[in-house]
């Protein structure tokens, strides 16, 4: 495996509410050789316990990033897998993580991959969950799905850590993929263009927006795709706001249309 490899993973907890499962958390990250641990808006969270649950991992806890919001965590990332233990309505691509994990491995030494979960008593939200690309879900008994949160981050790193690629195949398929910054950025603007020309509702476009951030989210979007997929909705809420007239004269004068 090679050296870099595990750097380039961080794993984020969204609004954790017990500093005892950060420390835990960060001790499961470092048994697995992984190094960076971010949250997200942590409830009453005291860095010394952590610290004390994390053992001899401490330097993770020390390391730790706190952000206000899950956008702001995942701005850096170009890939980024959200995990749940509930399937259904906006989850319906969810996979499970043995699945996943080989996929993902793959594109992590040309990717930051950005990990999510969500708080222990009502996990990632529907908004939160359309912030990721992948969405990874860890089968447990039906009887208690329930995992604990440390228990989450350590199977998922397990998971990743195992198949992750050795030195002699680093370099076969890897393609960096667009900053998660610059996604969302580019489906904000598709969202509002395509609301102006009335293929989307105004008042409920999440529903139809999810499925296209889950076709994206499936095959990845390099950053030249997003800039292309930017431009077409400028162009198209350009067209919706009048831009039509200009076009048409252009045409009709035989000018160049760009």
């Amino acid at each position: 495996m090679p050296s870099d490899a595990r750097n380039n993973f961080a794993f984020i907890l969204v609004a954790p509410k017990f500093s005892g499962n950060v420390g835990a958390a960060a001790r499961a990250l470092k048994n697995m050789g992984f190094a960076e641990l971010r949250l997200v808006a942590p409830r009453g969270y005291d860095p010394a316990v952590a610290a004390t649950r994390a053992v001899h991992a401490a330097d993770v806890v020390q390391r730790i990033r706190i952000f206000d919001h899950l956008t702001e965590a995942l701005a850096d990332r170009t890939l980024t897998i959200g995990t749940t233990a509930r399937t259904g309505g906006y989850r319906l691509e969810t996979r499970m993580l043995r699945d996943a994990a080989p996929g993902i491995s793959a594109a992590a030494p040309a990717n930051r991959v950005g990990v999510v979960f969500g708080p222990e008593d009502y996990g990632l939200s529907n908004r939160e969950v359309a912030q990721c690309q992948w969405l990874v879900t860890i089968p447990t008994s039906p009887l208690y799905p329930s995992l604990n949160l440390a228990h989450a981050v350590a199977i998922v790193a397990y998971e990743l850590g195992v198949t992750l690629q050795p030195p002699a195949d680093a370099g076969a398929g890897e393609r960096e993929l667009a900053a998660a910054a610059d996604v969302e950025a580019m489906h904000r603007r598709l969202q509002r263009a395509l609301v102006a020309i009335g293929f989307l509702p105004e008042d409920n476009p999440d529903h139809i927006m999810h499925t296209i951030r889950a076709l994206h989210g499936r095959g990845g979007l390099r950053p030249r795709e997003v800039d292309i997929l930017s431009g077409i909705a400028r162009q198209i809420e350009w067209l919706a706001h009048g831009g039509g007239g200009v076009l048409a004269g252009k045409r009709q004068a035989g000018r160049k249309l760009r």
